[in-house]
């Protein structure tokens, strides 16, 4: 398991940063997408 920041962007243009612990980059944005529907933009970045 690896830490992993979230980065979601909504329709109004509000960026918001999430940290949390995945498996891998895929799951990360996966839960990101459940848990924000309306995200314009995910991305998911590993840290050290």
């Amino acid at each position: 398991m690896k830490t992993y920041l979230i980065k979601i962007t909504t329709p109004d243009n509000f960026i918001r940063h999430v940290y949390g612990i995945y498996s891998d980059g895929f799951e990360a944005v996966i839960a990101a997408m459940c848990n924000f529907p309306d995200a314009c933009r995910i991305s998911a970045r590993r840290l050290p």
